[in-house]
């Protein structure tokens, strides 16, 4: 890396020292304070008055010229607010003519009561895609992108912080078209809301893409720099005191800040941000379960705290250099944590009766103190290099590497009647993850067309090691159970080809493609000395179109197949006893879901806006599903599974608008009917459920004199059918109140988050399981009413608009 950063900032100097060889430079400043204007438009003349080079000011006032032709020029500076200013200059050959300060004074006419509003379309689609702007979102300011992506009309996201697209939990995260082996929640969770200009939802990926997730693709697109020099953007927030706190043990914290730049020098781009966020949330739970073991059935209701301390920290650089027309790098480095102490303190009152005779037979009180920590750091690197080979053809390749290093802990206590401690356990793990990929792609372009075709390599391996200790006489030394103890090794490689025909006629966009993949999975319990093996050969085809019906309206079509690979967390057989009444289990012998995606649609482009209309069908096989069994009388089974089939088909409707010239509106509607059906571990019938499912997702921006803005989000998601049950409806709406100062240099934010003002049952989700020998349900409550201040600092424009003070007959003399 070091060689290679070397390498670049030598050819940077080369470039600056050889295009000196006729330059013309300056600096534009204000005649008053004779600070520095940046991107102020200077454009330079010839002598026939035609404009031979323009160009805008960088941050620091700066603009260069070079590899001028010899003659007189005349240089014409121009900046909203400025009188324009025109001088003569003249060039020679081998000279670095440089001018000095060009001071351009203010307009005698006031430009503080013109108000120019320019506005682009918040979201748009495409035959693969749709694609929204980030600042339609303003309540996910001071956020992470988590809080974008679940406004998006065909997103949801449940109490426990999952996110599904379509009522699909699969999907893949991209940062500026570069994939990750994390999880989704994980990678949103990395990148500030503010550092992300716009997300790009693939419902139907072409075959360059890897097929996984069978909810399409979530890109983000992070801030770039447009112009050169530099700019600097800061936020600040914090959370007010708890209303709502639920008595639980500690006091939550709730702050963060994020500062992101972009720099652009001529050929050489640099972008990058650090975020950290600090988000506790308080909680309480109440459940009820109840087995059934021969003539035994155990009834254990329970209740207590469940809250949540959790930070997350990111660094993202990213850096770009043309070293020539043909040649250019591309360099992003990511590095973040993440914390998470989930509290459950849980009071259950056990009862066993004979169901034969009513009999009671037994009954007692215990107390369940649990402590799950989950940390982990995460890094990447990734590297590329496009070679343009002539006008048709380019070359790419590209290698990005991976390290997770992902531990904690699930520590428990069994203390009856509040005073007799009968155990105390604790499951440990260390579970550090490696990968690569590899890409070399060609792009062919034709007259009309592009064919990309390439081949990629993913390779990741995940070494983990899982502890389980307990106490049975109530003392703290503990001894490892071998039973619950073991070491995994994991290793999942993928080698894949494919080829891609993109085509644009007069009014229509065709892609076809072809992906084929070899995948093997190799999984070693390294204590029973125990394998298996997976590996299968598979096609993935794709095809999208869209078409120009006239009148601002489109239409179009869409298919192709995914797949939703096992993760190492439903794979891994080693029991964990995440609290008292649980067991968490993998499978090693899940297989993969594939899923069928084929969709239509209509989108209208209106005045101010556009509306869209969907219609989409997916078949899966094999749906993994998390399902529960009886363990013991007081504990249950969580295990990962494979149905036979599911089955989704649904509408979706949205769109945005600006109803009147202050007024914005956005809406979205998502309504699917779902069925899953399959045999469901040892149960003799197979399972059925079905039902239909909508969410919507709808907001409103407000934008008033004296710089006042103020919003409204709501998110629903309706209840929804599992194998075994039902979760119950989620819903939260958000308020949020904007004033700008200095010209827009600072945004000072009030956001009133899950508004509770009766008994809406706001952030609650009550989640039902149940067979013949059990029946569960739990409801979780969580923080309502929560409001946040956030500050948000446009550095460089804050620095042009403040007049400093400086010494006037002290510098002269100096």
């Amino acid at each position: 890396m070091t060689r290679f950063l070397t390498l670049i900032s030598f050819l940077f100097a080369f470039q600056i020292a050889y295009a000196q060889s006729s330059k013309l430079t300056g600096v534009v400043k204000d005649s008053i304070h004779n600070i520095a204007v940046a991107y102020a438009s200077v454009n330079l003349i010839d002598s026939n008055d035609k404009v031979v080079n323009g160009m805008t000011t960088d941050s620091f006032g700066v603009f260069n010229f070079s590899a001028l032709h010899n003659g007189k020029y005349r240089l014409l500076v121009k900046f909203i607010g400025y009188n324009k200013k025109e001088i003569t200059v003249e060039i020679k050959d081998h000279t670095v003519t440089d001018i000095g300060s060009v001071l351009i004074s203010s307009a005698t006419n006031s430009v503080e009561k013109v108000r120019i509003t320019a506005s682009q379309s918040g979201q748009k689609h495409s035959s693969d895609r749709q694609t929204y702007q980030a600042s339609l979102f303003k309540n996910a300011v001071g956020g992470t992108a988590l809080d974008i992506v679940k406004n998006l009309p065909s997103a949801s996201i449940d109490a426990n912080g999952n996110i599904s697209m379509r009522g699909n939990t699969g999907m893949i995260v991209l940062v500026n078209g570069k994939p990750s082996l994390l999880d989704p929640e994980t990678i949103l969770n990395q990148i500030a809301a503010n550092d992300v200009l716009e997300v790009e939802y693939i419902t139907s990926p072409t075959a360059q893409f890897d097929p996984d997730g069978k909810g399409g693709i979530i890109n983000l697109k992070t801030r770039k720099s447009t112009t050169n020099g530099f700019a600097w953007i800061l936020n600040l927030q914090g959370g007010l005191p708890s209303i709502n706190d639920y008595n639980n043990r500690e006091s939550q914290k709730r702050f963060g800040s994020d500062i992101a730049f972009q720099y652009r020098h001529d050929r050489l781009e640099l972008t990058g941000s650090v975020n950290y966020l600090r988000n506790d949330n308080a909680g309480f739970r109440e459940g009820d379960v109840n087995t059934i073991i021969g003539d035994r059935q155990t009834f254990f209701p329970s209740e207590g705290e469940r809250s949540f301390d959790k930070y997350n920290f990111g660094i993202r650089l990213s850096g770009s250099y043309e070293l020539s027309d043909k040649h250019s790098f591309n360099v992003g480095v990511l590095a973040s944590r993440k914390f998470q102490d989930r509290v459950a303190d849980i009071y259950y009152t056990n009862r066993t009766i004979q169901p034969s005779s009513g009999q009671e037979l037994s009954s007692i009180n215990y107390f369940n103190p649990n402590l799950q920590n989950k940390q982990g750091e995460f890094y990447l690197l990734d590297i590329s290099y496009q070679y343009k080979i002539n006008a048709a053809h380019s070359l790419q390749l590209g290698a990005i590497n991976e390290y997770a290093n992902i531990y904690g802990s699930t520590r428990n206590g069994n203390i009856e009647s509040r005073t007799d401690t009968v155990q105390w356990t604790n499951n440990a793990y260390t579970n550090p993850l490696r990968g690569l990929r590899l890409m070399l792609q060609h792009n062919w372009k034709l007259k009309n067309a592009d064919v990309l075709s390439g081949y990629q390599l993913r390779n990741d391996i995940q070494r983990g090691n899982f502890e389980y200790l307990a106490s049975e006489n109530g003392t703290n030394d503990l001894e490892l159970i071998p039973e619950f103890t073991g070491r995994l090794h994991a290793t999942n490689k993928v080698h894949a080809l494919f080829t891609q025909y993109d085509r644009q006629f007069t009014n229509i966009q065709l892609s076809l493609g072809l992906r084929y993949e070899y995948y093997q999975r190799d999984l070693l319990l390294v204590n029973r000395n125990q394998q298996y093996p997976y590996a299968i050969h598979q096609l993935y085809p794709t095809f999208n179109l869209m078409h120009d019906i006239g009148s601002g309206w489109s239409w179009k079509l869409a298919a192709a197949r995914r797949v939703q690979r096992n993760n190492n967390f439903e794979l891994n057989p080693i029991p964990e006893r995440e609290h008292s009444e649980t067991l968490e289990q993998g499978d090693p012998e899940l297989v993969p879901e594939f899923t069928t995606n084929a969709e239509t649609g209509l989108v209208k482009k209106i005045k101010k806006g556009s509306i869209f209309l969907n219609a989409y069908y997916q078949h899966t096989k094999n749906p993994i599903q998390r399902v529960n069994s009886v363990y013991a009388d007081t504990i249950l089974r969580r295990i990962f599974t494979n149905a036979d089939q599911g089955s989704r088909y649904g509408v979706e409707f949205g769109g945005e608008d600006k109803v009147v010239p202050w007024l914005k509106v956005n809406a979205g509607v998502n309504l699917y009917h779902y069925r899953i059906s399959g045999q469901v571990l040892d149960y003799q019938e197979p399972r059925t459920n079905q039902d239909w499912v909508y969410s919507f997702n709808a907001g409103v921006q407000a934008d008033f004199t004296g710089n006042w803005s103020t919003g409204l989000q709501i998110n629903y998601l309706s209840e929804r059918p599992t194998v075994q049950g039902m979760d119950s409806r989620f819903v939260t709406p958000h308020f949020n109140v904007s004033k700008t100062f200095l010209k827009g240099a600072m945004t000072a934010q009030l956001q009133w988050q899950f508004i509770e003002l009766g008994n809406w049952e706001v952030n609650e989700q009550r989640i039902t399981t149940f067979s013949q020998d059990f029946h569960t349900t739990t409801n979780y409550f969580y923080e309502k009413n929560v409001f946040l201040v956030n500050l948000n600092f446009n550095l460089h424009r804050l620095n042009q608009m403040l007049k400093l003070p400086k010494s006037e007959f002290g510098e002269k003399e100096f």
